[in-house]
């Protein structure tokens, strides 16, 4: 896969095709499996993909989150600070 460390993608060499150049199902497949691979790899805007490995912010902020609803959900600062909380610890 062409992504550098920054996330910016590349395609692969012989990339981009130029005018009166035969493309070839091998080109085609290379090029295409690794488009594919990077997107494979990629977390959908819509977050309908679940992280697999911790999340590096490199010290930079984490934006608008809603206020927790349930055990497990990130929380604001303003929530910390005016929220209501309940907490349900089960049976034991």
């Amino acid at each position: 896969m062409s992504r550098n460390g920054s996330g910016t993608y590349t395609l692969p060499a012989g990339n981009p095709v130029v005018t009166g150049t035969t493309i070839t199902s091998s080109w085609a497949n290379t090029s295409l499996s690794d488009i594919a691979a990077a997107l494979t790899q990629s977390i959908a805007a819509d977050g309908q993909t679940p992280m697999t490995g911790a999340l590096n912010m490199t010290n930079n902020l984490i934006e608008n989150v809603a206020d927790a609803t349930a055990i497990g959900d990130a929380v604001s600062l303003n929530f910390l600070q005016t929220g209501t909380y309940t907490v349900d610890c089960g049976t034991f």
